[in-house]
């Protein structure tokens, strides 16, 4: 059996070992390393997908604006929204009367107050004011009344809600209907209604 030269072995020995040595450290920081980046990328994809989430977010903000913008622009040139436009409304009335020609038609408009309803909330910042008109009028028949309130509402975009009416017949109801003059009084109040947004 022959012996080990170690002597001749030992530069190959320490060359060996110093080799795996270093494989073994390079693969130990190759393996952190490429830890490391594996958690840099899954960092960057999250915050790649936070990113898409906040993008997509604001972009369906945008789009609800420009509708609420739309709307809003409608309400406000339409007069649903600012400050009250008594001469709209009076124009309209007179507007309907026009078509309608009912034998007596006159208004008071009373000033403006706030419009309290049972129930109704508004979210803060948001004043709802209304202001009552009292209509009286002379009708030919019952559904004279009905046309007018139809007829305001097709003439102007101002939203009104009508409070209270009350019809009278005048004269005896064996009476025949006088076909141009006042067979009917009527006396309504509508509040128009009015959105102040501060």
């Amino acid at each position: 059996m022959n012996s080990i030269d170690w002597y001749y072995l030992r530069q190959p020995l320490i060359m060996f070992l110093s080799s795996m040595g270093i494989a073994i450290a390079v693969g130990i920081i190759g393996l952190q390393f490429e830890t490391m980046q594996i958690k840099k990328y899954e960092s960057a994809v999250s915050t790649l997908k936070t990113t898409h989430k906040l993008y997509t977010s604001i972009v369906n903000d945008i789009d609800l604006l420009d509708q609420y913008r739309s709307s809003y622009d409608a309400y406000k040139s339409s007069g649903l929204i600012g400050e009250e436009r008594r001469l709209s409304w009076v124009e309209s009335l007179e507007t309907t009367n026009q078509v309608l020609k009912l034998p007596v038609l006159t208004y008071n408009l009373l000033p403006q107050e706030n419009f309290i309803r049972p129930g109704l909330v508004t979210k803060a910042g948001v004043v709802l004011n209304s202001s009552p008109m009292t209509l009286s009028m002379g009708l030919l028949h019952e559904e004279d009344l009905l046309a007018v309130l139809e007829g305001l509402r097709l003439s102007i975009k101002n939203l009104f809600t009508v409070e209270s009416c009350s019809l009278t017949r005048n004269g005896n109801i064996s009476a025949s209907l006088n076909t141009k003059g006042t067979n009917l009084s009527s006396r309504c109040t509508i509040r128009w209604v009015t959105i102040n947004v501060k």
